[in-house]
């Protein structure tokens, strides 16, 4: 199949298997809340982002791999492609280990970090043991899938996690009404991580015979070690910037406030999270594509990341009106009126959603393009500006959820927001200067349009009350052609939206 025809294969198997896992997490999670409460569910919350603390150490590895790959692969270079497999079986078996005994390290340390609340609950070594030996396990085999992804299959590892992410979700349903348990709950997460990574490894294997037989001491050219090298660092430094900026979030959260408080974010953070998610994974599968568009038609890589941060625009022009009328009146009828937090911080929770879904074309392209060497402060800069903002909002003004999120709005906005884009407008396009700052400010501009449907959709809410299945949908119709109405006003005579209105509609 050419380019078009795997990205269009793997977003389709993607949404669909996507809505049918979201669909169900959601259920799980509301008996979870209704078996076991929110403290346990702030618990799982602060575990879970401390795992992701120690899962810095591997270095954003995956995409440098993937990249690495996409030369040979075109090239039916076997051998290269047994090296490159083998180096990243090698790093993620150190990762593995190094996650599991820092890991373990911290147990004495659980009680500071959970507080009053954590401490009166049961089994909490054990289940932070269990999502420790998971996370760790989680990097077995893990190199095989790699070849996958640099090789535009995506869908296959789509489809093995849709199976087995269904059937332990079904199965965590039914332990919970039996058994009231959480360790059930989180082991059967470490049974579906280790019979994932072993199918995958097994079709793999299958598909690609050659890897059956991986060099003991992989050979690299001087020039793959170097961008090795490189990339390397930068992907240390990009994924320690995003692991303090959205981990810590729920840590802080622990220690300057309480696990409930956790637990009530992380309702939220849920439902923005699965949308976030599924636009990520859609723009993921388009890495491999642009990473081959980079070598067949460089030509046409600004006009393609031109469009797409278009797109990106688009969806959070019509996402963020309906998030801000039905967020609040959607956990009322998921979890109940106990589990709403104010409007106020649903604002502010909508605002740093659509900050962090804009980045994602300029992260496809830094991915596709191997740039992240040359990005390498930015992660610590909005390290520091993060956890700066997030610290005094805490300790000063005792700002609570509020000051957490302002600390990441603040940071995010002050420097990534433009400096993402400009990396891929300097390094990976054939753009004039001129150009470069054109293509810069409508990036920009287009963004601040999103404040006109925000706005309309703030005053509208008002007018309306309620609640139920009916009611929101009565929100989500309202908004919706209040957003079309106001998206053609704006952008209608944009070739781009007239590419979508033939597409959508003529054909």
């Amino acid at each position: 199949m050419n380019r078009q025809k795997y990205a269009i294969r793997n977003i389709l198997i993607m949404l669909s298997t996507y809505i049918v896992t979201t669909i169900i997490s959601f259920v799980v999670r509301a008996i979870f809340v209704r078996q076991l409460g929110s403290q346990y569910l702030g618990l799982n919350g602060v575990f879970t982002s401390i795992l992701s603390v120690l899962a810095i150490s591997d270095l954003g590895m995956e995409s440098v791999f993937a990249f690495l790959l996409y030369k040979p692969l075109a090239q039916n270079d076997n051998n290269s492609i047994r090296n490159f497999i083998a180096l990243f079986r090698k790093v993620y078996t150190f990762v593995g280990g190094f996650i599991f005994i820092t890991g373990s390290s911290i147990i004495p340390f659980l009680p500071l970090i959970i507080g009053e609340q954590g401490n009166e609950l049961s089994h909490v070594t054990l289940i932070y043991f269990i999502l420790l030996v998971n996370s760790a396990s989680s990097y077995l085999f893990t190199y095989n899938r790699t070849i996958l992804n640099a090789n535009q299959k995506n869908y296959i590892i789509t489809g093995v996690n849709f199976l087995l992410v269904t059937g332990v979700n079904l199965l965590q349903i039914v332990f919970l009404y039996l058994f009231d348990s959480m360790v059930i709950y989180v082991s059967l997460f470490l049974i579906s991580t280790l019979t994932t990574n072993i199918i995958l490894s097994r079709i793999v294997l299958k598909g690609y015979p050659f890897l059956h037989s991986l060099p003991k001491h992989p050979k690299l050219s001087n020039e793959d070690k170097k961008t090795l090298l490189h990339n390397t660092v930068g992907g240390l430094s990009n994924k320690l910037g995003s692991i303090i900026v959205f981990a810590s979030d729920n840590i802080l959260l622990s220690i300057f406030v309480n696990l409930t408080t956790v637990g009530l974010y992380s309702n939220y953070t849920m439902i923005l999270n699965s949308l976030s998610g599924l636009i990520q994974k859609v723009f993921g599968t388009l890495t491999a594509g642009v990473g081959n568009l980079s070598v067949q038609a460089p030509e046409r890589a600004a006009k393609v990341f031109k469009q797409l941060n278009f797109y990106i625009t688009g969806i959070a022009f019509f996402l963020a009106p309906q998030l801000l009328t039905m967020l609040r009146p959607l956990v009322v009828f998921w979890l109940g009126e106990d589990y709403v937090l104010s409007q106020y911080i649903v604002l502010l929770i909508i605002i740093n959603f659509v900050i962090q879904i804009s980045r994602a074309p300029a992260l496809v392209y830094i991915d596709a393009y191997g740039l992240q060497w040359v990005q390498k402060w930015k992660s610590v800069i909005e390290s520091i500006l993060n956890i700066g903002f997030s610290l005094v909002a805490l300790s000063l003004f005792h700002l609570g959820l509020i000051g957490i999120l302002l600390g990441t709005i603040g940071s995010t906005t002050l420097f990534v927001l433009w400096y993402e884009p400009l990396i891929v407008l300097n390094y990976s396009l054939n753009l004039k200067s001129r150009e470069r700052f054109q293509v810069l400010c409508q990036i920009l501009i287009e963004k601040l349009w999103l404040l006109i449907p925000t706005i309309v959709a703030w005053l509208i809410m008002h007018f309306f009350h309620g609640s139920g299945i009916l009611f929101l949908l009565q929100l989500m119709i309202v908004n919706l052609i209040i957003s079309i109405i106001l998206f053609y006003i704006i952008f209608g005579r944009r070739s781009e939206t007239k590419s979508l209105y033939y597409m959508f509609v003529k054909k």
